[in-house]
């Protein structure tokens, strides 16, 4: 995915605000969310709660620069999402900030995790971004490691 980078998000230094980036990283995971696993943030029985955030940056961006991004998913638990995402210059190798969150997939009902834990179409979806990690298949068996959950 590539995004630009608008002129009102500089700080006084012309780069991009550091705030800014935890917009990014959000607008990322909820645009996954949306396009690629059915998510509907107004009528899904279920919502997701932020649990946590971080952000380390590596270098900087400013306008009128564009962004590549990308996005896995560190770790997938039974109403629970490790998210990571890189941010790229355009066109660039070296990373310029990695970020993610923790959300926790509550019953909008009650706000409560539901025992049966996320939708299979949510799970499934989510489950192809699990490269590199603990869980993805591949890494399982190349280190010897387990990718059950």
């Amino acid at each position: 995915m590539i995004l630009k980078t608008p002129r009102a998000d500089n700080d006084m230094f012309s780069h991009l605000n550091n705030p800014i980036y935890g917009v990014l990283i959000d607008s990322i995971i909820n645009e996954y969310l949306i396009v690629h696993c059915g998510y509907n943030t107004t009528t899904y029985p279920r919502t997701a709660l932020v649990a946590n955030t971080y952000c380390d940056y590596f270098g900087q961006v400013s306008y009128p620069g564009k962004l590549d991004v990308g996005l896995r998913v560190v770790k997938l638990g039974k109403n629970s999402v490790m998210y990571e995402c890189g941010i790229f210059a355009e066109g660039e190798e070296k990373v310029k900030a990695v970020g993610g969150f923790v959300q926790i997939w509550v019953r909008r009902s009650d706000g409560r995790p539901p025992p049966e834990g996320l939708e299979p179409e949510i799970r499934e979806n989510l489950g192809v971004l699990l490269r590199g990690s603990e869980q993805d298949p591949a890494f399982a068996a190349a280190t010897g490691g387990s990718s059950k959950l």
